[in-house]
């Protein structure tokens, strides 16, 4: 209590040396609007990027790699779509600082601020996934209609045979194996035919020309693999 007049002085002084200047109340307004925008955005980037992953990792038929095994798992992981989920952390830690730009912000502990960053954006992302947002976009991207974001939704159908992925149509059925081809007109390097050798105690009736298949597995020869995962893909993937 003592020091509140030394205070008072000093702020006096300061506004006679003009040092202190006086906002305007359309400032302060202006400001939180702008805070409040930049929030939102903010919010809903991450609420899309999320959204993103979870539909990437569905319908590019990764969750499959997560019951093929151990392999399968490490797999699952090297494809996972990372730089989404580095960029929603980047957004959640944007979104955690505005919200503290709020005079209420600094009331809530971090922790528990960034946990209901991530649940509300956890639940958003899941409700754009029951949207068609997703697949729209993704159609688009397919037929070169989609700026900007067409490369990453073009990645989802995507063979990956450096990682020993691939993607296919089943041509043909032999004793023991089959032939699957995939082509989606960009002549790039996930353009093929490959003869896939089912893991040992694989049922070949469970497979059918005209089927679209998911094969995990090491290219043993050019053009023949040794799968040790197979899992047919349904219509919309």
């Amino acid at each position: 209590m003592q020091n509140e007049p030394d205070i008072k002085a000093k702020v006096l002084a300061k506004i006679g040396r003009g040092d202190v200047h006086k906002r305007s109340h359309a400032y302060f307004v202006m400001q939180v609007v702008v805070v409040a925008v930049l929030l939102a955005c903010a919010l809903a980037l991450s609420v899309f990027v999320l959204s993103f992953a979870i539909f990437s990792v569905h319908e590019s038929g990764e969750q499959f790699l997560l019951g093929f095994g151990q392999r399968g798992v490490l797999t699952f992981f090297a494809l996972f779509p990372w730089a989404s989920a580095v960029a929603d952390i980047a957004l959640f830690v944007l979104v955690e600082w505005l919200i503290r730009r709020f005079k209420f912000g600094y009331r809530i502990p971090i922790l528990r601020a960034l946990l209901g960053i991530l649940v509300f954006a956890a639940i958003g992302g899941i409700m754009v996934n029951l949207t068609p947002l997703h697949a729209t976009l993704l159609r688009m991207a397919e037929q070169n209609e989609l700026p900007v974001l067409g490369e990453w939704y073009e990645s989802i159908h995507a063979s990956h045979s450096d990682y020993g992925v691939f993607r296919g149509t089943i041509n043909s059925i032999q004793e023991g194996r089959f032939v699957i081809s995939h082509d989606d007109n960009d002549h790039d390097a996930d353009d093929g035919t490959w003869t896939v050798i089912p893991p040992a105690g694989f049922d070949m009736a469970t497979v059918a020309t005209g089927e679209r298949i998911y094969v995990a597995g090491t290219p043993v020869q050019p053009g023949i693999i040794q799968a040790y995962g197979i899992q047919q893909l349904s219509g919309d993937m």
